[in-house]
């Protein structure tokens, strides 16, 4: 199958459901350039909830699609933060994210992937209980899709640490931090972080986010 076939399943399955929000704007996601993509040692997934509907944006002349987005510019806070991780996973956190330079960024955001649990707009608020029908109601299908990306790490944008369990239905350890959590799925690592637009200090965020990729390449060690 590939993956258009798979988003074509995902509406029916949206309208089938009767989901509420299925016949809003269908956002697609994945990996955003393969080329970058296939280049890295550590392919990384990143997973959020939903697209914030933008009225302002043109969603018909400028696709809805944040493969197309992502591969043109480095928009928002959402999308800084989340080149910022990519940076630092796929580079070792070598650099201090404060002296990232935009083409840095830009190159890390087109060397990751990255979804959407629902894949219908919402709002700048999510309804907790309706992300949640989404991720049930569709698992099947968002297991496939993470399957034909194939990552080597994913990190989970929900905080929410009830989403990962709906998701992939797997025991999470946290640190006396409290900052994240950490778990393995299908021999994949799993990290539950914050959400990119969260209002809190990027050298804080990156510092806690090394800190989880650390523990989870040390849970991976173990089990080896």
């Amino acid at each position: 199958m590939d993956m258009e076939t798979l988003f074509t399943k995902f509406e029916e399955r949206y309208l089938t459901k009767n989901l509420k929000d299925c016949n809003n704007q269908f956002i697609r996601d994945g990996i955003i350039n393969p080329v970058f993509y296939a280049a890295q040692s550590t392919k990384v997934l990143f997973i959020a909830k939903e697209h914030n509907y933008r009225s302002q944006h043109d969603y018909k002349n400028n696709h809805a699609d944040y493969r197309e987005w992502a591969s043109k510019v480095v928009y928002l806070r959402f999308a800084h933060r989340l080149s910022e991780w990519a940076h630092g996973i796929l580079n070792n956190f070598q650099a201090d994210v404060d002296q990232l330079t935009y083409d840095q960024k830009h190159t890390a955001l087109k060397s990751m992937a990255f979804i959407n649990v629902k894949k219908v707009s919402g709002g700048a608020t999510s309804d907790a209980d309706l992300i949640g029908e989404y991720i049930v109601e569709s698992r099947d299908l968002l297991h496939q899709q993470i399957g034909m990306i194939k990552p080597d790490l994913i990190v989970c944008c929900f905080r929410y640490d009830g989403y990962v369990t709906q998701l992939f239905d797997i025991p999470l350890e946290k640190p006396v931090s409290n900052a994240y959590s950490v778990g393995r799925w299908e021999g994949i690592g799993i990290i539950n972080f914050w959400h990119p637009s969260a209002r809190k200090r990027k050298t804080l965020l990156y510092a806690q986010l090394k800190e989880a990729v650390e523990q989870i390449r040390n849970l991976a060690d173990n089990i080896e």
